[in-house]
């Protein structure tokens, strides 16, 4: 189980551009033990059951749709088998408490070190990442899951338990190498090896309890969630990105009404009506995110759904946000949604794209020839498509309109997180706003109208990047598993021919030192730049890159943990495709 382990990795900026993983030999599963079925609380308004959240029923319309912006669509009126089920609720004696489905877990008690671990250093790599590593992980937006939830499931979930402590042991690595000043990745040190033997201690009682017949769906989840950030932890972007995929096809799985274990672990009825903390909805919309810009294999049906019943809740967005919260709520799902109709209109098969190179230098790299990267098929969409794209890019100008007011406050306040994150959103809404564009973009020269949108990502990141660096003084990448700048910026530095624009972008990802899931800023710097050189090759200073220098990315093989990458890049001239190839390390 060796993070040195080959992965094939991709990175993908548009629907234009596309490289695929292939899957390591290992594979777990992620299941865990089942929990005592309860009530499922059935009488909540419709929006809140369509969200998958818990209503809090208030009359005529509930207050968590009001505070959330949405359109409240009333209660279904109840039957008469509820109608009686009702009445002799109604009858039982005060003292008789009602069973409920849980979705609110009570406050984080106070855990000492060494108490109720079958090893001192267990309980400090746990305080280690309640204080420490679960802060970083979770990223910019606030959000409860890695600091409250995770660790009270891992409580009585050993699985879980002995993975927060591999990731906390991964955290006091990193503090190590900050103390000693030793640059880069993590080194192989005792507690590095530490922490792979309790990840192997996790991944066995992951498989235990799946061959015991165990299913829980919210286990599972937290499962591969705990795996993507071990491995993106690492720089295992393969094996990372493959659960990612897992866990989110389980998501879909569940909320199509789907048993996504194979054989009913609970009633169909009690399945579809199970609901989870909004945290970890919202952490596997990021997950949604980290695999739709990376790599995704999922089927085009698939994205089509997932599409459509995003749909039915944007259009119920209101005129003007409120609070950051909901903005960003909206926001993931506009973006998500964007790109899942990219995904569902692309002509190349992704799956087949995982051939590997029998002439390659490292196992398990990509062969992806121009024409299948290039997608032109897919850009030559008919109009329904067009006008469902343009429909699309529409809702992100109402998007931004709507956010206007509320992000001129923030930009004004003294809170310097919120002013990060409210400027992660600004970036987001115009990259997906290119890349939605670029879906049917057949030249690269086409990309030059956004020149005024990559402008406006560079003067956003550059105020982000002070406050995201001002909050981690580690040596090695600091991680997080949600979505922010990175990917942004490797959009600016491949697509944007402005040099001084690019070469900012490129600039900053040099400076992260900073690993947002998959997107690893470093690596992507050398890509972007390498890319730059190809096309300011025999081209003056100043001038402008005609469409034959241009140059896309089109295959790439990066090994995180050695830190060197294989790339391969296509420029398409008047005398036919000339392919360049490169290997960069650091």
């Amino acid at each position: 189980m060796s993070p040195a382990d080959s992965t094939s990795s991709s990175l993908s900026t548009s629907p234009s551009v596309e490289v695929v993983l292939t899957e390591r030999p290992r594979t777990i599963a992620n299941t865990s033990k089942t929990r005592k079925s309860k009530p499922k609380v059935r009488t909540g308004c419709l929006t809140c059951k369509a969200r998958r959240v818990k209503c809090d029923e208030a009359k005529p319309e509930c207050n968590r749709c009001i505070k959330a912006g949405l359109t409240c669509d009333g209660y279904k009126q109840p039957t008469k088998s509820v109608l009686r089920s009702r009445q002799r609720q109604i009858i039982l004696p005060k003292k008789v408490a009602i069973p409920r489905a849980a979705t609110t877990i009570a406050p984080l008690r106070r855990i000492y070190s060494g108490v109720g671990f079958e090893d001192p250093l267990d309980g400090q790599c746990f305080r280690i990442f309640l204080e420490e590593t679960s802060r970083e992980v979770s990223g910019t937006f606030p959000n409860s899951l890695w600091g409250r939830l995770i660790p009270q499931i891992s409580e009585v979930e050993p699985f879980v338990r002995h993975a927060v402590i591999a990731i906390g042991a991964l955290g006091k690595e990193s503090r190590i190498n900050r103390q000693s000043k030793q640059l880069g990745s993590l080194t192989q040190g005792s507690d590095y090896q530490y922490a792979l033997q309790q990840y192997d201690k996790s991944l066995r009682g992951m498989r235990e309890a799946i061959a015991a017949g165990q299913h829980d769906l919210r286990k599972a989840l937290i499962a591969c969630l705990l795996v993507f950030c071990f491995e993106g932890m690492l720089g295992n972007q393969a094996a990372a990105a493959i659960h990612a995929q897992r866990g989110l096809m389980l998501l879909h799985q569940w909320t199509t009404g789907n048993n996504p274990f194979g054989k009913p672990f609970q009633t169909q009825k009690a399945w579809q009506d199970q609901l989870f903390e909004e945290d970890l909805l919202e952490a596997f919309n990021a997950l949604d995110s980290q695999v739709l810009l990376f790599i995704d294999t999922r089927e085009k049906s698939v994205h089509s759904q997932i599409k459509t019943s995003q749909n039915s809740v944007v259009q119920s967005m209101p005129r003007e946000f409120t609070s950051l919260s909901q903005a960003r709520q909206f926001w993931q799902l506009i973006m998500n949604r964007n790109y899942h109709f990219c995904k569902s209109i692309q002509q190349t098969d992704m799956v087949k794209l995982k051939e590997e190179r029998k002439d390659s230098e490292w196992e398990g790299s990509v062969d992806m020839k121009h024409t299948e990267l290039l997608l032109s098929d897919a850009q030559d969409g008919p109009w329904p498509l067009r006008e469902e794209h343009l429909r699309y890019r529409g809702d992100i100008f109402r998007w931004m309109t709507a956010f206007a007011n509320l992000y001129e406050k923030i930009a004004a306040s003294d809170n310097e997180r919120e002013r990060a994150c409210a400027g992660i959103l600004q970036v987001q809404a115009r990259v997906s706003n290119i890349m939605l564009a670029g879906t049917f973009f057949t030249t690269e020269c086409e990309y030059d109208i956004f020149l005024p949108e990559f402008n406006d990502v560079v003067n956003f990141s550059e105020s982000i990047l002070p406050y995201i660096q001002s909050t981690y003084n580690g040596t090695a990448p600091r991680f997080n598993v949600d979505i922010g700048i990175v990917a942004a910026l490797f959009l600016v530095g491949s697509r944007c021919r402005d040099d001084a624009i690019r070469q900012r972008a490129i600039d900053m990802l040099f400076a992260a030192n900073y690993r947002e899931g998959i997107w690893d800023a470093l690596a992507v710097a050398h890509v972007a730049r390498w890319l730059r050189s190809l096309e300011v090759k025999h081209v003056e200073p100043g001038r402008w890159i005609p469409e034959e220098k241009r140059a896309v990315l089109s295959a790439i093989n990066i090994d995180l943990y050695r830190k060197k990458e294989v790339l391969g890049a296509v420029q398409k001239t008047k005398d036919g495709v000339v392919e360049s190839k490169t290997l960069i390390t650091w």
